[in-house]
């Protein structure tokens, strides 16, 4: 890929999927870092308190896209977004959200259209491919 993002952020609470997920992306070379966080309110944590994030000692910059599991413990998806939408714009990551899920519920399809910053509904396993065209369509133009 051309041009990479700074930063992909993961939020799902299976670390199998995001052992794959983060593959398919540094296949795709979409971006310099991928984070994973485990849950929606471990992701609010994270774009409040990026610098040292987990005592790792690292400052990350504002994730450029976020692939959002709907289903999660502590705080689902939906809450996520809820209360993303709160938060100031330095605080906020980048222009796109693709919720990433096992969900075949046409209503969880039609509630993300509720959110603004939600761009696409993908089921799991994420693919290079998938990776490519999100990457493609809603941020390097």
């Amino acid at each position: 890929m051309k041009d990479k993002l700074k930063l992909i952020l993961l939020v799902d609470d299976n670390k199998d999927d995001n052992f794959f997920h983060k593959k398919a992306i540094e296949k795709a070379d979409a971006a310099e870092e991928v984070a994973e966080c485990v849950n929606g309110l471990d992701a609010l944590d994270f774009l409040l308190n990026r610098g040292n994030y987990e005592g790792i000692g690292k400052s990350y910059p504002r994730p450029d896209l976020i692939f959002l599991d709907i289903n999660m413990p502590k705080m689902n998806g939906w809450e996520f977004l809820e209360e993303y939408e709160k938060l100031s714009d330095d605080t906020k990551g980048g222009p796109v959200v693709v919720m990433l899920t096992t969900s075949v519920n046409p209503r969880d399809r039609e509630k993300m259209k509720k959110f603004r910053i939600t761009k696409d509904f993908l089921s799991k396993p994420l693919t290079e491919s998938d990776v490519r065209k999100i990457v493609e369509e809603y941020i390097v133009k």
